[in-house]
């Protein structure tokens, strides 16, 4: 006792120990240092994503075969919104399965990440920007892989302008779907909350998304709205 009594009295003399910045890294050190831990989980999860490329396919082949070459079959405004019901079904099917599939994998990331920041190894605005960055190059490879199925198998037209205006649909809706389970993670005290939370989204987004409701219906709507308040 008289020697933790004598330690813990500093030296004449002697000053606080003081750093500049909470952690020892710059931001973008801790980026880096984030993305390659995100790089190497994720790729160290083939559960995760093989699990997702194989449903992408399995995917783009029902489809494809259901709505078999119906991008022939354009004669009528009802072949039209078949056409369009196609495109907005595949897209539905595939970002709703990305999104219930990240949620476990963030739901465990969570645990390490609220450890590593009580150690003062990063802060969570650089493995928030390494967790949807480590995102992007499995979700291209995903949409590649079910755009250049559906594509073909739907006999859509042959033009480059048309195909990346269809894959830059795909891709992004694939991505806001897995970023928005992401998001359902990190605002929910746990996965089974989490998975609530996403599915009253599911069908709240596929009543409003536009395809449901037409057009004139959502304009007259607003009108009446805006005109009454």
């Amino acid at each position: 006792k008289a020697l933790v009594k004598e330690l813990s009295k500093p030296p004449p003399g002697t000053s606080d120990l003081y750093f500049p910045s909470q952690y020892s890294q710059s931001s973008f050190g801790q980026f880096k240092f984030c993305l390659w831990k995100q790089w190497w989980t994720y790729w160290r999860s083939p559960d995760y994503n093989l699990v997702r490329m194989f449903f992408a396919f399995v995917t783009a082949l029902v489809l494809g075969v259901i709505f078999w070459r119906v991008g022939l079959k354009m004669r009528s405004s009802g072949d039209l919104l078949v056409i369009v019901g196609s495109m907005y079904a595949a897209v539905m099917f595939v970002g709703c399965e990305n999104c219930i599939c990240v949620q476990p994998v963030v739901a465990v990331e969570r645990t390490v990440f609220y450890r590593e920041q009580a150690a003062g190894m990063y802060s969570a605005i650089p493995y928030a920007l390494a967790q949807v960055v480590v995102e992007i190059p499995y979700v291209f490879v995903e949409t590649l892989v079910y755009t250049l199925i559906v594509y073909p198998m739907m006999s859509f037209e042959w033009t480059l302008v048309k195909f990346f205006w269809f894959f830059y649909v795909s891709f992004f809706t694939f991505l806001y779907f897995t970023y928005y389970g992401m998001m359902t993670v990190s605002v929910s005290p746990n996965g089974q909350v989490a998975s609530i939370f996403a599915a009253a989204f599911y069908s709240f987004f596929n009543l409003f998304s536009g395809f449901f409701v037409a057009r004139s219906v959502r304009h007259t709507f607003f009108f009446t709205f805006t005109t009454k308040f």
